[in-house]
């Protein structure tokens, strides 16, 4: 079987080759409420490696079903906190 490791807020995790958001987060057990996922960016030639590297998008959580992970792709998981 095919594997891939992802960086999951500096982490390293193997997971399944064609593994999806929800995927990952299940097999991390985290409750997906109130967190967000903020994914880097695809390679892209006309943009800097280093600005590639800081850039990060958001993955709404509807999509999380269908998003596939890429070997090497670099994961932050935000947690909603409450404060005062």
């Amino acid at each position: 079987m095919e594997t891939i490791t992802v960086r999951v807020n500096d982490k390293s995790v193997s997971l399944a080759g064609q593994s999806t958001i929800t995927d990952l987060i299940r097999h991390i057990n985290i409750p997906p409420k109130g967190i967000a996922i903020a994914l880097n960016l695809p390679p892209d030639d006309n943009v800097a490696f280093i600005e590639q590297q800081h850039s990060r998008e958001v993955i709404p959580q509807k999509q999380w079903d269908t998003y596939t992970l890429a070997d090497q792709q670099d994961i932050l998981i935000i947690r909603a906190t409450q404060g005062g």
